[in-house]
This record gives C-alpha cells, sequence and structure tokens, in this order.
C-alpha cells in the first residue's frame, strides 16, 4: 500500500505599524533669528512626519558647548495632528544652540528618532547698504575668528551668482543657509567678500555674547542717489549699474522680502555720502529719506530701523552732507546714529577716500561703538523687524519613488519599471498613457505595497505602444483615494523622429525636454519673453522652474545636431 504525505505549510504573517519618520524642514542649520527689545525670539520649526502614532511635536534647546546660551527644556510646538505636517515654535534668550525636535504619542511617549538641526541662534542680524567703502576697495581680508559670525555665502554658485547680477531675481539667489563669514565668504544679496564686517561681527560677538547674521546690499561705485531713484523706478544711465533690473536698490527689497521675513532684523547699517558730489546736502536728505520711507512701505513696518552713518570724507569732509546725515538722525524717531566714519583720515585711506587695512579696522571698531553706544541704546531703542512663521511644507509623500525608467523592448513593447523605498497608505498605480506630453489616459493599475519600508520593485508592459513617442506617468492612489502623480518619462518607437518635446506643459515645477534624435540636450536655458536668462542647466535635460512667477516662458536648448530649439511653456 502506498501512503500518501501531504505536507502543510502555516504561514504566520504579522503586521506592524509603519514606523513614524520626523523631517524638519525649517529652521536650516546655523540659523539666526532676531531677539526683540526684550532680549529674546521665537525660534519657529515646520516639519513634516509619516505614521499614525504621532499626535503632538514636541522641541528643546540644548545650549552648545563653550558657547552662550542657556537651555530652554522639551516645549510642546504643535498639538492635534492630523494632516502630516507641523509648525510652532519655542522661545528662548540669546545665544547658540542645537534644536531637537521629536514626535510624541497620546501617552506622551517618544515615537521613532528625534532630529537635530545644529546651530541654531537667537542674536542680532543686520542688513549693510553703501559704496565700496561698505562693500569692498583693496587691501587684505580676513573671516570672522568667531564661528558665531555668520552671512549667507553667494559665491559657491556661480551660475547662480550670475544669473542673480544679470535679472535682479530674488528666485535666483541662494536660499537661506547660514555659513560662518568665512575669508572667501561673501555676503548676500549683493556682496562677495567679508570686507571689514567679519571684524565688526568678532567685536560684537564679544561684546554681546549672541550669534550675529549679516545681509548686505552694498554696492560698489553706488550712492544714494542711484538708491533712491532705482527704489522709484526713476530711469539713470551708469557704466555698470543696470538700472532695467532696478540695481542698486533691489538687493534691499529682495533681502526684505526673501530672507528677512525668516530671520528678522535689527537694523540697516548705511554708509552714504562720499559719492553724493553731485547734490546737495537738502538733496542727499530727500535722497535718504526716500530711501528709508520705501524701504518701510516694501517691509510693511514703519519702525524699521536705520543707522546712518556720518561719511563724506574724501580727503576731507563735506560739511553739509555731514549736517544733512546729522538732520535725518535728528528728525526720524527710527534713525539711530551710526558710525563717525568722518573719523577715519587719509592715514586710514589708500587714496584719501577707500579704506585701507587700517581703514578697515578703524571702520569696524566705529560702527561697534555705534551699535553699543549708551547715549543711542540701539539694541533697546531700536524696534526690530521680528521674523514671523514660514509657511507650512506640503504634505510628506505617501510613496518614496527612486526610480522611474520606461525603454523598447525587442519585440516592440515599451517596458516601465519603478522601485520605491517607502509606501504608506499606498492602494495602487494608474500607468498613465499619451503621445503629447499634454492628454494622458490610463492603461493599467499596478497593486501597491500598502505600508512599506522595504525596497519594492514594479513592472508593467504596454503591447500597444503605436508609432510615435510615447510619454508615460504613474498616478499613486491611496486608500483614501488621494493621488499623486510621478515625473513623465519617454520612449522612441521605431524610426519615429517626432519633434523635439518640452513637458510637462503647463508645468509647476519639473520640466524636462527631450531631443528629436535621442541625443544628449546641449545648453538647456529658460528665457523670459524678452529673451533674458533666468535658468540655465549645461548637462541636464531637466530643469526646476518653481521659484519663476506664474506666466509664460521660453525653453531653449540644442540637439546633438546642433539645431536650436525654443519652446514657449507656461508656469503654473
Amino acid at each position: 500500500m502506498r501512503v500518501k504525505l501531504y505536507v502543510f505549510f502555516v504561514f504566520v504573517v504579522t503586521y506592524s505599524p509603519v514606523l513614524a519618520q520626523l523631517n524638519v524642514n525649517f529652521p536650516p542649520a546655523r540659523m539666526v533669528f532676531q531677539r526683540n527689545q526684550g532680549g529674546n525670539a521665537n525660534v519657529f520649526v515646520t516639519g513634516t512626519y509619516t505614521g499614525n502614532q504621532i499626535t503632538h511635536i514636541e522641541a528643546r534647546l540644548n545650549p552648545r558647548a563653550g558657547e552662550p546660551g542657556n537651555a530652554v527644556g522639551w516645549t510642546t510646538i504643535a498639538s492635534n495632528l492630523t494632516t502630516g505636517v507641523f509648525g510652532g515654535f519655542l522661545t528662548s534668550p540669546g545665544g547658540r544652540f542645537d534644536l531637537e525636535v521629536r514626535g510624541m504619542n497620546n501617552a506622551d511617549q517618544q515615537v521613532g528618532n528625534a532630529v537635530t538641526i545644529e546651530k541654531v541662534g537667537v542674536g542680532e542680524v543686520f542688513l549693510i547698504v553703501g559704496h565700496s567703502n561698505a562693500a569692498a576697495a583693496a587691501g587684505a581680508m580676513t573671516g570672522a575668528a568667531s564661528d558665531l559670525v555668520n552671512s549667507i555665502d553667494p559665491n559657491p554658485n556661480q551660475a547662480l551668482r550670475d544669473l542673480y547680477l544679470q535679472t535682479g531675481s530674488a528666485s535666483n539667489l541662494p536660499d537661506l543657509q547660514p555659513t560662518h563669514l568665512c575669508q572667501t565668504c561673501g555676503i548676500a544679496p549683493m556682496v562677495d567678500v567679508p570686507w571689514f564686517w567679519s571684524k565688526l561681527g568678532d567685536s560684537l560677538v564679544k561684546a554681546l555674547n549672541v550669534p550675529i547674521l549679516f545681509y548686505s546690499a552694498a554696492f560698489g561705485g553706488s550712492n544714494m542717489g542711484y538708491f533712491y531713484k532705482a527704489a522709484y523706478d526713476i530711469p539713470f544711465t551708469h557704466g555698470f549699474i543696470r538700472y532695467n533690473i532696478r540695481m542698486p536698490y533691489v538687493n534691499i527689497r529682495n533681502t526684505m522680502s526673501k530672507y528677512a521675513p525668516r530671520t528678522g532684523l535689527r537694523a540697516i547699517l548705511s554708509a552714504h555720502g562720499i559719492n553724493d558730489g553731485d547734490t546737495t546736502g537738502a538733496g542727499f536728505y530727500f535722497r535718504s529719506q526716500k530711501v528709508v520711507e520705501k524701504s518701510r512701505n516694501e517691509a510693511n513696518y514703519q519702525d524699521l530701523a536705520w543707522l546712518v552713518a556720518t561719511a563724506c570724507y574724501n580727503n576731507g569732509v563735506r560739511q553739509e552732507i555731514t549736517d544733512a546725515q546729522n538732520a535725518l538722525i535728528n528728525d526720524d524717531p527710527n534713525i539711530f546714529r551710526g558710525a563717525n566714519l568722518n573719523a577715519i583720515g587719509n592715514e586710514g585711506r589708500y587714496d584719501g577716500l577707500h579704506f585701507n587695512e587700517l581703514g578697515q579696522v578703524m571702520a569696524a571698531g566705529l560702527w561697534r561703538d555705534a551699535i553699543l553706544d549708551p547715549a543711542e541704546n540701539v539694541l533697546a531703542n531700536a524696534k526690530p523687524f521680528m521674523a514671523t512663521a514660514p509657511p507650512l511644507p506640503p504634505p510628506p509623500l505617501p510613496v518614496t519613488l527612486v526610480s522611474f525608467d520606461a525603454k523598447r523592448s525587442v519585440n516592440g513593447f515599451h517596458e516601465l519599471e519603478w522601485v520605491t523605498t517607502s509606501e504608506t497608505n499606498n492602494d495602487y498605480f494608474e500607468i498613465q498613457k499619451s503621445t503629447d506630453a499634454r492628454i494622458f489616459n490610463t492603461i493599467g493599475n499596478v497593486k501597491g505595497a500598502g505600508d512599506s519600508k522595504e525596497t519594492n520593485h514594479y513592472h508593467f508592459t504596454d503591447e500597444a505602444p503605436g508609432l510615435q513617442t510615447t510619454y508615460y506617468r504613474l498616478n499613486q492612489v491611496d486608500y483614501d483615494g488621494t493621488a499623486t502623480l510621478s515625473r513623465i518619462v519617454s520612449v522612441r518607437n521605431g524610426n519615429a523622429a517626432p519633434d523635439p518635446a518640452v513637458y510637462p506643459n503647463p508645468s509647476q515645477h519639473l520640466i524636462e525636454v527631450a531631443t528629436n534624435d535621442g541625443s544628449a540636450v546641449v545648453g538647456l536655458k529658460v528665457l523670459d519673453l524678452n529673451g533674458n536668462t533666468l535658468l540655465e542647466k549645461r548637462d541636464s535635460d531637466e530643469v526646476d522652474v518653481s521659484a519663476l512667477n506664474r506666466g509664460e516662458y521660453i525653453v531653449e536648448f540644442k540637439t546633438g545636431a546642433g539645431a536650436v530649439v525654443r519652446k514657449k511653456i507656461t508656469k503654473l
């Protein structure tokens, strides 16, 4: 008798909740928040989280070894969370800290790992205005000795720097990512060297025991007249100052719109007068008053403080300009006495006008004296422009899509492959197809992994690709019906030679281009309708247009055959 043995395998499947993840979008490392008149600032924090265990967010500030500051303990900054994003703040006196943020559950237990942002400070923030004596003249320069002296350095991305100087657009300024004011570092938005401001920063850190952050709108060769005309759109001609992009005033405007709302600002440090020889004392007073007025109106803050230097020495002092500067200080309660730069004689100037190395040291000391002068008491009396809460980030993507590719197989089918590294509530993927990268139709579905922290590989075959170049995208759909679109990929069919393509169009974020011969894209640019270059990628087939305003633009690139292609796009 034959006996059949049946072996039964019992698979035990266990399910565990998706590990919660926390991400802090703001502030960046080395951030400096401006103190209020009481010496405190709100340290704003925003971020995202995944997983349904997190019900509230806590943050604390840990003092750094050898640096100023007293600890701020765990503080609830956001509660009743439901959307995957959070925002809040904790209040701190001056100092520099490591910011620690964690997610908590209903039982007040930490969920997942905490996130640490290093070197977050509460201190003093200044914007510099002036001509070459405020930007750079000649002589050796040094970076700040103290790591607590910071700027936004415009130098690392030279292509972006060049675009800013061509366009004056805030979208071409570096992001708010402070760095130490080093010897080779500049001071955004305009200046590319530390000049003597590193020395001033060191002396203020020593006196105040808080971090310092500088911005600079100083422009060599300018005067208060050019700032005034650019501010009010009054045309002028100059050998290198471009009125058409509203230089030099646009640097004040961009600082107050892009950076200062996030950091706050104690005051604007103004050092004009030497180059204003084309006007009278009354003319200088008018120009200065109108620039101050414009800056306050655009900032929507009428108490915006200015420190005006007495500065008009050029082999001697021009008294009517000094009198005008004194009148500005006396007439406006929110204009304070700046550095007495007229005290620097020819021994501190290599040509009777511009500071030499001794003049740099003297200028830094005079600005320090002005800021700390007990008679003016700037730190108590100047009402700072305070930081406001940043916008919340978008909700975290339910699926982390690390690759999505399509290719033509030997049998003529199109093979689509994509890889994810994390999925939350992912029901399925819709595969969408188009012949023009504008109108898409769904041609199939692939089941998602639901909740996963593993790497998942997916595949789909289009057995009827057609005769033209075909475009594909994924529409990822959650269990609750929420959907997210992927980037677009393309496959060229047979011997088809379609027109070069730009897609998606319209676009809100990333656009891609494809040549008609399969060759690499050369010299990808985004132009305004006047032909000015706004964005440029030299060896890439994609460019991020997120920073551009809504409207129409021109995308320009070359094919492998050298033909120049121009396509109009719409930015949403």
